[in-house]
């Protein structure tokens, strides 16, 4: 079998042992954990707390395992280190068909100077049949820098440590301007399929909005659970919710029913949270697929209209958004499999997006 690692340098796994490294882990006070809003209080590699587990094993019972993917998750902190290494083990090998293993299991990093923009840094290239990785992230940095480290999408994490440079400082960034932006949604929405972790797009606009997000994508299950609602408006300093369901409500049958259901049960919680409704993304079969488009059209239009409907009792804090138009001209290129988005399809996106969330982050 041909190997292009053999001829390009560049398509090599580049794993190390980072000897000369000092390795720290998140508890070390020095390290925030973010995109995980329960972080703090259980210690737990978990998009859920512990107290859903019960609710979730009624009802959604997958649920639980992708509540342990640590899609939306984070490593930030600042330091004058030129290099910057993470040593990881995590739950399983890579096991998608169409999706990288640095996106599925690994890390990206972004660095950015004091008042400056994200930059991306690199990536972890390990062989795909390993569940444990240790990986350059960034070489030669020029000084001091604030440090963001992208935890994988689709896999839960065991282990990570972050590895610096001998006798570099290490020292909390700063706090986020912006309040937080929350998404629910399906594997759209925790990152299916990226070509890395921080091409998702609630990764996209926490760095253009300079705001913490909450990725709450479960894969195959954002139909709307109304149980969920207290679980996600809990959320510390949330500023905003992103609803996200159509692409698996819908096909289940359930967005009539559920989605009214999860906005009353949100509204329950928090009167005056500002909801953003999304459709669906772009699937390019609706051009010759006629039972689709007529599928896609009814799903949008229900759910434009429950929020118009709601609108008019007196919510002024609900809006609706179709994907479709947001995603615009890159629609006909934007997914991988006509379904989940590229890259391309996750900026356009976020760019569509994020004027919106702006306006209701404040």
């Amino acid at each position: 079998m041909a190997d292009a690692a053999r001829f390009d340098r560049k398509m090599a796994a580049d794993e190390g042992a980072g000897g000369e490294c000092v390795w720290y882990e998140p508890a070390c006070g020095e390290i925030r954990v973010d995109g995980l809003a329960f972080f703090a209080q259980e210690r737990a590699w978990n998009r859920l707390p512990a107290s859903a587990g019960p609710m979730l094993r009624e009802l959604r019972p997958a649920m639980l395992e992708l509540a342990r993917h640590t899609a939306g998750a984070s490593l930030r902190f600042c330091t004058d280190s030129p290099q910057i290494w993470v040593r990881a083990e995590v739950e399983a090998p890579a096991y998608m068909s169409h999706m990288t293993p640095a996106a599925q299991c690994g890390c990206d990093c972004y660095v950015r100077a004091e008042g400056g923009a994200w930059i991306f840094a690199g990536l972890t290239k390990f062989l795909p049949a390993n569940s444990r990785f240790c990986c350059r992230l960034a070489q030669n940095l020029p000084g001091p820098m604030e440090v963001c480290v992208n935890l994988p999408l689709y896999i839960g994490v065991k282990s990570v440590e972050i590895g610096l440079a001998a006798g570099a400082r290490l020292w909390m960034p700063p706090e986020h301007r912006r309040r937080a932006a929350a998404f629910y949604g399906t594997s759209i929405t925790q990152g299916g399929c990226a070509s890395r972790p921080g091409m998702a797009y609630p990764a996209i606009l926490s760095r253009m909005l300079a705001a913490p997000t909450y990725n709450f994508g479960f894969s195959g299950n954002g139909v709307g659970l109304p149980e969920l609602a207290p679980v996600l408006c809990a959320v510390p300093g949330l500023g905003a919710l992103v609803v996200d369901i159509e692409p698996n409500a819908g096909p289940e049958h359930v967005l009539e029913k559920n989605l009214p259901r999860f906005l009353s049960a949100v509204r329950a919680c928090a009167p005056a949270l500002p909801v953003l409704v999304l459709s669906g993304t772009p699937q390019p079969a609706v051009r010759w697929d006629d039972e689709l488009a007529r599928a896609c059209e009814q799903w949008a239009a229900f759910a434009r209209e429950e929020v118009r409907r709601r609108k008019a009792s007196g919510d002024a804090q609900i809006a609706f958004a179709d994907a479709r138009a947001l995603v615009g001209a890159a629609g006909g290129e934007a997914t991988v499999d006509g379904v989940h988005l590229t890259d391309l399809g996750f900026y356009a996106l976020a760019q569509g997006l994020a004027p919106l969330l702006e306006t209701m982050l404040g």
